[in-house]
């Protein structure tokens, strides 16, 4: 699947920086993606580099071609996507939780009740 830059683009250059294969190119100063280098980040990351940093959320969105795909194209896509999803679950299963994840959490923990408290 590849992606697209739309017109919500801010043209932060996150994306380029971001994109494993170099897919994000500059044409006539704005971004595009070349779907020829397009690999949808598989093997490099479990989510596309560019929708993921993207600020604006709709700055990269699937390709349209991709949205509606054929009942074949669709088993397949779908295929792709829990194969994915269980690669992701046992290289996450397999780190070690570090002390930063447990201090963050507590810390975003008393961050947020404080919040609340404020409120009531």
């Amino acid at each position: 699947m590849t992606y697209r830059i739309t017109s919500e683009c801010i043209e932060c250059d996150r994306c380029q920086t971001q994109c494993p294969t170099d897919a994000i190119e500059t044409l006539n100063g704005k971004l595009f993606i070349n779907p020829n280098l397009c690999n949808d980040c598989v093997g490099s990351y479990g989510v596309p580099q560019c929708m993921a940093v993207c600020p604006t959320n709709n700055g990269c969105v699937p390709s349209i071609d991709t949205l509606i795909p054929s009942k074949q194209t669709q088993a397949d896509y779908w295929e792709s996507w829990f194969d994915i999803y269980d690669r992701a679950i046992v290289q996450l299963k397999a780190r070690k939780q570090t002390k930063y994840w447990h201090r963050w959490f507590s810390l975003y923990s008393q961050e947020i009740a404080s919040l609340a408290n404020n409120y009531t």
